[in-house]
């Protein structure tokens, strides 16, 4: 054990001592002066909350230590760094997805693809894809216009019809 240890409690006993002492000599001096017949006799409650009987004792110091040696500070966050976003989004390759939702506002229209890895895409009239951009979208199907090695076409994706049985 170590020395500071031992200073410790014994310092820790040396106060509970007196302020034990001291709530005894505040009950003692309140029945001295009070005659029993008048008032019942006081509670340690009611010493203590007596202007003259509180002290400050200290029953246990906290000294409390972190070795912080070859470890990380535990407080500091995890992910260090800002947010970076690459300008550049991979352009929709339109001859690797399927269209197989149309979301129809008031004023805007919205097509709904998904590649063969399950990954969806939402486009919308004049977004880019790969080489092109899209030109409309209709109630079934929507049209891009795509450019490859200087010739210009037109790729049509219609809306594929789920049976109602089908789950994803």
């Amino acid at each position: 054990m170590k020395p500071s240890n031992r200073n410790t409690r014994k310092t820790a006993k040396a106060a509970l001592l007196a302020a034990g002492l001291c709530a005894a000599a505040a009950l003692g001096a309140v029945w001295a002066q009070t005659p029993e017949s008048e008032t019942p006799a006081p509670t340690l409650n009611d010493v203590l909350a007596m202007p003259d009987a509180k002290t400050n004792v200290k029953l246990r110091e906290n000294s409390y230590y972190y070795n912080a040696f070859n470890r990380r500070d535990p407080f500091r966050s995890l992910v260090d760094g800002a947010f970076i976003r690459d300008e550049k989004m991979a352009l929709v390759n339109l001859n690797a997805v399927t269209l197989v939702g149309i979301v129809k506002g008031e004023l805007d229209r919205f097509a709904l693809l998904e590649d063969e890895k399950g990954f969806s895409y939402i486009l919308r009239v004049g977004d880019s894809v790969r080489n092109g951009s899209v030109v409309s979208i209709g109630d079934q199907e929507m049209v891009a216009r795509v450019t490859n090695f200087g010739q210009t076409s037109t790729i049509r994706l219609h809306l594929i019809q789920r049976d109602k049985g089908e789950k994803r």
